[in-house]
């Protein structure tokens, strides 16, 4: 059973993963306290731990709000992130047994469902996220993997809020193919190459996105 603190910041994370705040909005701890039926402590203590990864900004005397990103941050932000899976997908390729590579094809397959059958933002996210962790482990770097991991809450912050769900998300079951072609080749310069420009795909929606800001 989760502390009370870990599931108001559980439930305040999925607010800010599903657009519910966006960049600037204020969020209210007696508010968020009321819904959980909580007192204001643990919600102000998740707050503290969402601040410290960078998610919301605590004012004194103010309140809480979230942080907003300019296009440049978020865009380095992908940078950073498309170095890190690239070495994932660069060892992967190495290191790989067979039946990853096949828990990858299927797990690429039920993405593709998600989107064309039975769409939702969190299978969306939920299933994204099982390939790409499966190709972390794959890389067998335990350092890569938590490096890497920390940042995903903040890829699917951004993404939400830069309009992910208007582009034609066939393109990433596409891309996921080639990635795990290369991978299952033991390609690791191919797979390194292809997931760079996979990740270089999100970055260059936070360039387009008129609704955010230099």
């Amino acid at each position: 059973m989760l502390s009370k603190t870990n599931q108001a910041y559980e439930y305040i994370k999925e607010g800010l993963k599903s657009g519910r705040w966006t960049f600037g909005d204020q969020i209210s701890v007696v508010e968020i306290a009321n819904e959980l039926g909580f007192s204001r402590r643990p919600v102000i203590d998740a707050l503290k731990k969402l601040e410290a990864e960078y998610f919301l900004e605590i004012i004194p005397q103010t309140g809480c709000r979230v942080k907003s990103y300019s296009q440049d941050e978020m865009f380095d932000h992908f940078l950073t992130v498309m170095a890190l899976e690239g070495m994932a997908a660069y060892l992967a390729a190495q290191r790989r047994e067979d039946h990853e590579v096949n828990e990858l094809i299927s797990i690429n397959e039920q993405l593709r469902r998600v989107i064309q059958e039975n769409f939702s933002k969190e299978k969306y996210f939920q299933e994204n996220r099982r390939l790409h962790y499966v190709i972390l482990q794959m890389s067998r770097s335990k350092k890569l993997l938590d490096m890497t991991q920390s940042q995903w809450d903040l890829n699917d912050f951004f993404l939400v809020n830069v309009s992910l769900f208007q582009q034609d998300l066939s393109r990433t079951i596409i891309e996921h193919e080639m990635i795990i072609e290369k991978i299952a080749k033991k390609d690791p310069v191919g797979a390194r190459t292809l997931m760079e420009n996979h990740i270089q795909t999100f970055a260059s929606l936070v360039k387009k996105n008129p609704d955010v800001h230099h």
